[in-house]
C-alpha cells in the first residue's frame, strides 16, 4: 500500500468545521434566516464528513496525493457527499431544529412553498436524488476515468450509502435503538431471501466485481 498523509489537507478541514460551526452559532444567536444559497455553503461541510472521510481515504489503499484532494473531480465528489448528508439530515430533524431554533434547509425551503413543509421535503428528496446520480455517473460512467483513484471515488459512494441507511427511515444518529436495529439485521438476523419466503444464515458473497460493481452500487 503506498500511503501520502498529508496533514495540511486534514488541518484545513478541521479548520472549516470549526468556522461553519460559528457561522450557524451567530445565525441561532440573532435569529437570522439566511437563504438556501447562503445555507448550503455552510451546511455542508458542517455535517462533519470532511473531518471523517478525508483522513481514511488516505489508508484505503492506493495513492492519494494532496494534488488529488485539491482536484476539480475530488471537490465534486466531496461536495455531492455532503449534499445527501446534509439534506437527508435536515429531512429527519426539521421538527425538532425548529422547535430548537435552528436554521434547517426543510424550513428554508418551505418558503418558496408557501410554508408547506411537505412540498420542501419533496424538493429536498430531489435534490438528493439528483446529486447520488451525479456521484453514480463519476463512478461507473464512461468519464469514470479521472484524477482520483477509483477505489477512492467508491468508498464517497459507500459513505452516502451508509449515510441513506442512517437517515432512512428517521434520524439514526440520534436515535441508537434505530442504528442497533439495522446492525442486528445484518449481523444476526437471517438473510430473507427475495421471492422464495425462505432464509438462509450463510455469508452471501458479494455482488461486487474489483473493477466496477455496478450491481453491487445499485442495490
Amino acid at each position: 500500500m503506498i500511503l501520502t498523509l498529508s496533514p495540511t489537507c486534514i488541518r484545513v478541514q478541521w479548520v472549516e468545521m470549526a468556522r461553519v460551526m460559528m457561522v450557524e452559532a451567530e445565525w441561532r444567536m440573532s435569529g437570522y434566516a439566511p437563504s438556501m444559497e447562503e445555507y448550503m455553503p455552510v451546511a455542508e461541510p458542517s455535517f462533519g464528513l470532511g473531518t471523517t472521510v478525508l483522513t481514511f481515504l488516505f489508508f484505503v489503499g492506493p495513492e492519494l496525493t494532496e494534488a488529488a484532494v485539491r482536484s476539480s473531480e475530488y471537490v465534486e465528489l466531496y461536495h455531492h457527499m455532503n449534499v445527501c448528508g446534509r439534506l437527508l439530515n435536515d429531512l429527519q430533524s426539521c421538527e425538532r431544529e425548529r422547535a430548537q431554533g435552528k436554521t434547517n434547509s426543510v424550513l428554508l425551503l418551505a418558503r418558496r412553498h408557501g410554508g408547506s413543509v411537505e412540498a420542501a421535503k419533496e424538493e429536498a428528496r430531489g435534490i438528493i436524488a439528483a446529486s447520488r446520480m451525479k456521484m453514480l455517473r463519476m463512478l461507473v460512467g464512461r468519464d469514470a476515468a479521472g484524477d482520483v483513484p477509483w477505489l477512492v471515488r467508491r468508498e464517497f459512494w459507500n459513505i452516502c450509502r451508509v449515510v441513506h441507511v442512517v437517515y432512512m427511515e428517521v434520524d439514526g444518529y440520534a436515535s441508537p435503538k434505530e442504528m442497533m436495529r439495522v446492525a442486528n439485521e445484518v449481523v444476526s438476523e437471517p438473510l430473507r431471501v427475495p421471492g422464495t419466503g425462505k432464509t438462509t444464515n450463510s455469508t452471501r458473497a458479494p455482488a461486487e466485481s474489483d473493477k466496477f460493481g455496478q450491481q453491487a452500487f445499485l442495490s
